[in-house]
Order: structure tokens, then sequence, then C-alpha cells
């Protein structure tokens, strides 16, 4: 019985060190035989039925760290499409904004030269009646233009700014200030910053006394 037992467990043990021998490229860990080994991410099967929870307790073993690894590769690639996502809402709020933006610019383009007719319109007619008709509906399209935001260029007593006024002509009054605007000939309008009409004017410009 004994001889038995003794050649039982010879067999066993050559059949532990040919399967660890078969196993020997997928298997890493530096000790041999041991019930426990499992590698680098690759499990190794000399004894699957020990190690049934597939973990490598090897102290040499990185598989804990590859997967610590992996998951804040994973995290930043997360965050980066969240960032990616927060960037495109914005930009897409942006460019909304902007495109109503200029869908009022352009109706409103369309209706400031009505208030260039009224105006001229109101030097021609000699009825006080007929005028004050078409004031109020003069001052009517102007109330709605300031709901929109639309202001109209300051030109009284205003010194010439080329970045609101387009100079027609200029003219030289002793009487009055250098660079100062003398007539508007046609209103500007602007919406916000933006200037949507320059103001058409006529400047006075004084000559330098040698």
């Amino acid at each position: 019985m004994a001889y038995k037992k003794q050649e039982q467990n010879k067999q066993e043990t050559t059949q532990k060190e040919k399967c660890c021998e078969e196993n020997k490229e997928q298997c890493n860990c530096k000790h041999e035989h041991d019930e426990k080994c499992k590698c680098e991410n690759k499990e190794c099967h000399c004894h699957d039925e020990k190690n049934k929870d597939n973990e490598c307790e090897s102290e040499e073993c990185k598989c804990q760290d590859n997967k610590v690894n992996l998951a804040d590769e994973y995290l930043n690639m997360a965050r980066i499409i969240q960032a990616d996502f927060d960037n495109y809402r914005k930009r897409s709020i942006e460019s909304i904004k902007q495109a109503k933006r200029d869908g009022m610019i352009s109706a409103i383009e369309v209706i400031l030269p009505c208030l260039d007719v009224f105006k001229k319109a109101k030097q021609m007619i000699k009825d006080d009646t007929d005028k004050k008709g078409i004031e109020m509906v003069e001052n009517e399209i102007n109330n709605s233009l300031k709901t929109l935001g639309v202001e109209k260029i300051d030109t009284q007593n205003a010194k010439f700014d080329p970045n609101l006024h387009h100079a027609l002509s200029i003219v030289e009054d002793k009487t009055k200030p250098d660079n100062i605007i003398v007539e508007e000939y046609q209103a500007g309008y602007k919406l916000g910053d933006k200037v949507i009409k320059y103001s058409q004017v006529i400047v006075n410009k004084l000559k330098e006394e040698k």
C-alpha cells in the first residue's frame, strides 16, 4: 500500500511539472509549482481547481497595477469626452445666438430705408395734418426698433467718428468747432456695438493756421 501511495504521489508530481512546463509561456511568475500562481493578465492553468478566483498573489506580478492604470486611462478618456461635449454645447448655443442676431439684422436693414423715405416726405408735405400722420407712423417704427435693441446713432453737436459716421462732404465754418457734425443727411443705426447703418453727415473742418 505504501508503495502504491508513493507511486501515486510521484505521478501527480510529474503531472504538475509537465503542466507547468506546457504553460511556461503563459506564467511569468518567478516561483515554481506555486499552487496560487497566476501571471500578468494571463491565467496559469496549472492548478485551476485551487484558483477559481483567478487572482495572482505573486509579489512581483503587476496585474493589480495594470488594472489601476487601465481604470485611470478610462477615467481620463471620459473626462476628455465630457470636456469636448461641453465645448460643443457652448459653440452650438453661441452659433444659435449669432444666427438669430444675423437674421434680425437682415430684417432691420430692410426696414431702415423706410425711415429715410418718411424724412423726405415730411420735407415735401406742407399740410400739417398729413405731416402729423406720417410722423405717427415714423414714431411707431422707431419704437419697434427700440424694442429690438436698435438705437439711432447720435449726430447732433457730435464729433465726427469714422466708426459711426460716413462723411459725405466737408465745410469750413469758423463759428463752429473743428471736426464737428454740422448736418445729418441720413440717419445711422446700431444694434448693441454693431453698426447696422452708418450715419451720412457733413463735417466742419477748419484749416490749420500757418
